[in-house]
């Protein structure tokens, strides 16, 4: 990205020229997501959806955790919220604004280009699951615990989108069990459930991280985009011939843009594609 902005809450790295890696950068607080954090946040991803030359994001926390939840020192900081969400009097209307100023960023990070690859260690529990829950590719380190943890807080179990995309990727009945009693869940069983779908020892997550972020680039720019969208969109087809037409789309445009004729030329002279 030109003139990338400097962070107090992140680090934002490049290990390869089309991979940007987003490090939760609080590690003091075990990166637990305060105002300034979130606002940071959504910054990056803004930017970063509108960065042509990254492809993919890599997403992981600095020290001993990847995000222990929401900062709850800092949730009520009169200071931060208005930061936020601007001077609103507290009361209902000002808790609404914070509450989905915050779970936008869900939403953000489905919406944005590139796929997203969340790199898991300690924990990662609450708001910091529902990070992970939001990325479209989770790889955890053999420390990784996951905890949906906002029942143990007085509110609902289900927030930050949690209930969406948590029983889409275990089901609804192991869905249940995280978040109606905050059952903490290994690296181990996670990937049993398909939480994740791939572990990793602690020393080896940054590097198999980035392995697997630089795997992704060998495809075409569109191809990848394209997938990520089929995929969230035809989470919520409604029927097998809805999942079609986006799919039929997107084969079209794919094809349109020359990347098709590469790959055959790649395949048939015995090298690696070169997609513009």
């Amino acid at each position: 990205m030109s003139n990338e902005p400097s962070f107090d809450c992140l680090r934002l790295e490049r290990p390869a020229p089309p991979v940007v890696r987003l490090v939760l950068n609080r590690p003091d607080a075990r990166n637990a997501l305060n105002w300034q954090l979130i606002r940071e946040l959504k910054t990056a991803f803004e930017l970063i959806d509108r960065d042509n030359q990254c492809r993919v994001v890599i997403l992981s926390g600095a020290g001993k955790s990847f995000c222990a939840g929401l900062d709850l020192l800092d949730q009520n900081n009169p200071d931060s919220l208005r930061a936020t969400i601007g001077d609103i009097k507290a009361g209902s209307r000002s808790g609404m604004r914070a509450q989905e100023y915050m779970a936008e960023i869900a939403l953000l990070m489905r919406r944005i280009q590139q796929p997203i690859i969340a790199a898991i260690h300690g924990h990662a529990y609450g708001g910091g699951l529902a990070l992970a829950l939001a990325c479209d590719l989770r790889i955890a380190a053999e420390s990784a615990t996951f905890c949906t943890q906002f029942i143990r807080l007085g509110v609902s179990g289900c927030d930050f989108g949690v209930s969406y995309t948590l029983p889409r990727l275990i089901g609804g009945s192991r869905a249940h069990d995280m978040m109606l009693t905050a059952r903490v869940v290994d690296s181990h069983q996670a990937l049993d459930w398909g939480l994740i779908t791939r572990q990793t020892s602690d020393a080896e997550l940054r590097d198999a991280a980035t392995v697997l972020a630089e795997s992704l680039c060998d495809f075409s720019p569109y191809g990848l985009i394209s997938t990520k969208q089929a995929m969230w969109e035809n989470l919520n087809a409604t029927s097998l011939q809805q999942a079609l037409m986006l799919e039929n789309r997107n084969q079209i445009l794919n094809g349109l843009s020359g990347d098709v004729e590469e790959a055959a030329a790649a395949f048939f002279e015995k090298r690696k594609p070169r997609f513009d």
